[in-house]
């Protein structure tokens, strides 16, 4: 990321954040439903809570009704059933049904239903005890919990004029919670039956919106009064408690307690279960009690749950572990994780603390990408990813609804919409290099292709030059000798112009560094022999070499004819600017007495016709006594700096 630009890492880094509140939003929205399917995962995949032994369950199976007859059973077959159960060692005993119509033998309705029969006969038959007394005298006899259940207007089992039910005989200590299960009526067994049992408990409760059973109530509004669950009066009556303890705090119920036994609640007071494998509960049926026989210690210190397991009198209900399972074994498996201490519960302290942790993960990961390496970021990523959801299963293991999916959306959703704006942006990144290089390549094509011309033109140009010389040199009228070191010597010259071209790309050279070079060869050891002086002028390269090669022929005829061809002789070279040109004068002094050569040599049509031309200004040349003066004057306009 340090490669792009300000604005590319600025765009990266309000997409992550732009990204974390996104992800909060959406968390807030959602964040319960994806939370609820993970813990139905931990229902089904984590290992299963082994059953206890003190739960058992008698089943009216399909072999009962076999038997006995169809249902509703004769209400003796009810006692004797229960009768049955508390013999062979039953704490408590509950009743997964509801019976609210007399027996179809009952005394009365049976003379009623016959009307032929003798006034005698039936005043006799009207004297035989009812079906129901007998067995509310058996349930009165026994700790026998009988089922309530809620209805809601709407339901097909609500009735405007219904008769509220007899309040439940547990009483309950403590600040009744501001959100619970709530029904206008309740439907309950036949009064008789209702004023002999122990205990009474609601056995419906509300699926969850997607149909799944996944919790029981604890305690309910039905009919007005709070009333305890089912499965909570079990554990009541199972126990001997009077009392059912509600401990919580403004308004919000955490728990309650039973005797010494502390169930976890959910706030609107109901029951998380931990469910295990339904299959494993001990299962007894209805009709080896009646006629086949059991063990005398068979439900010895057990809570025995009675229900209807047949098919089409059965209620079926699906859980996240069981697509359907009957009712009875639902409530048992509830009975069951109370007495172990095994429901789920969501910790008051884990919404904070996940959506805590979740911040500080986000701004770790907006925070580190940019500075350590991908592969680091997406190990460590990884690792907290593990990190959460197997710390999420093991508090699951302990009964903690622990939320994994909160903690890393923000920083997953950072990292991934930050890894992909650092895609898009490198992409972008590599497309404009890639047209730099493009334009950077042509522009090193065009270049090379100039300094091709160049060369090949200054190559042109210096052969033109030397052989300008060399048949300036080897003229008829000297000799060999002469020749020869007149044309060594302009070749140095040259040679040396070029070199201070060299040193400067070719592009430009001082003015400055152009005369001293020029006139270096001809000057003594001290240096006394010229004065140079002048402003900075830069000249192209040229007019650089052609201003080198002048003063070089005006130095050689100095040195023969001139000012330093005497002991004494001096030379002044000077410049100036003078509006937009430049006005340079080469003055000897000190020389011999000058006249005006008789012929126009190689050195003077350089100096007056060649010079002028290529600097495109005028050169004038005087044979004064005293020396020679030699005034240029040439436009000039800076050139670029070397680069």
């Amino acid at each position: 990321m340090m490669q792009l630009d300000a604005g590319a890492r600025l765009r990266v880094s309000c997409a992550g954040l732009v990204a974390a509140l996104a992800a909060a939003i959406l968390m807030a929205f959602v964040g319960g439903g994806l939370r609820q399917s993970l813990y139905d995962v931990y229902q089904r995949v984590l290992p299963a809570p082994e059953p206890s032994h003190r739960v058992h369950v008698v089943v009216v199976d399909a072999e009962s009704l076999r038997e006995v007859g169809g249902w509703p059973w004769s209400r003796f077959y009810l006692a004797r059933l229960i009768e049955q159960i508390a013999d062979r060692g039953a704490v408590a005993i509950g009743l997964d049904m509801l019976l609210v119509e007399p027996d179809r033998l009952d005394p009365t309705l049976f003379a009623g239903l016959y009307t032929e029969l003798p006034a005698q006969t039936a005043a006799e038959i009207r004297k035989l005890p009812s079906m129901d007394a007998i067995l509310a005298r058996v349930i009165g006899r026994n700790p026998v919990v009988v089922a309530r259940a809620g209805v809601r207007p709407g339901s097909f089992d609500f009735l405007d004029q219904a008769a509220a039910p007899l309040p439940p005989e547990v009483a309950f200590r403590g600040e009744a919670p501001a959100r619970v299960l709530t029904f206008a009526t309740a439907v309950s067994n036949l009064p008789i039956l209702d004023a002999a049992a122990l205990g009474h408990g609601l056995v419906n409760g509300d699926p969850d919106p997607d149909g799944l059973v996944r919790r029981v109530p604890l305690v309910a509004r039905a009919a007005g009064p709070l009333t305890p669950g089912f499965a909570l009066e079990m554990v009541r009556v199972a126990t001997g408690a009077q009392q059912v303890e509600l401990v919580g705090d403004r308004g919000r119920l955490r728990a309650v307690r039973v005797g010494r036994r502390t169930i976890p609640a959910t706030d609107d007071g109901q029951f998380l279960i931990r469910f295990g494998d339904w299959r494993r509960t001990q299962t007894t049926s209805a009709v080896n009690l009646l006629r086949k026989g059991a063990p005398k210690d068979l439900f010895k210190g057990q809570i025995v749950l009675v229900g209807l397991t047949s098919a089409g009198v059965a209620e079926q209900a699906s859980t996240p572990r069981a697509r359907a399972v009957t009712g009875v074994f639902v409530q048992a498996q509830a009975v069951d994780a109370m007495l172990r201490g095994a429901g789920l519960v969501r910790p008051g302290w884990a919404p904070a603390a996940e959506w805590g942790l979740a911040l500080v993960l986000a701004l770790a990961a907006w925070w580190a990408l940019p500075r350590v390496s991908f592969v680091v970021v997406g190990a460590v990523a990884a690792a907290e990813l593990v990190a959460a959801f197997a710390g999420s299963a093991l508090a699951f293991q302990e009964g903690w609804l622990v939320d994994p999916i909160t903690v890393q959306a923000l920083a997953t959703a950072t990292l991934l919409t930050m890894v992909t704006m650092l895609y898009v942006e490198g992409r972008r990144l590599q497309a404009r290099l890639r047209l730099d290089l493009d334009a950077e390549r042509d522009h090193a094509a065009e270049r090379q292709q100039l300094l091709i011309n160049e060369l090949n033109h200054r190559v042109k140009n210096t052969l033109a030059t030397v052989q300008s010389i060399a048949a300036q040199s080897f003229r008829p009228d000297r000799s060999p000798a002469e020749a020869g070191e007149a044309f060594v010597s302009r070749l140095i010259a040259l040679s040396t112009a070029q070199n201070l071209l060299t040193a400067e790309r070719w592009e430009s050279a001082d003015l400055l560094d152009v005369a001293r070079v020029a006139v270096a060869p001809f000057d003594d050891a001290d240096g006394a022999s010229f004065t140079i002086q002048g402003p900075p002028v830069r000249l192209e390269a040229n007019h650089a070499l052609a201003m080198a090669m002048a003063l070089h022929e005006l130095g050689v005829n100095a040195s023969k004819y001139g000012a330093l061809s005497t002991v004494g002789g001096r030379v002044r070279v000077s410049w100036k600017r003078v509006g937009g040109e430049i006005h340079f004068v080469w003055q000897e002094a000190g020389g011999p007495l000058l006249s005006p050569p008789t012929r126009r040599g190689f050195g003077t049509r350089l100096v007056q016709d060649a010079l002028a031309r290529e600097l495109g200004g005028r050169v004038s040349v005087e044979y004064l006594p005293e020396g020679l003066l030699c005034e240029i004057d040439f436009p000039h306009t800076p050139p670029p700096p070397p680069a």
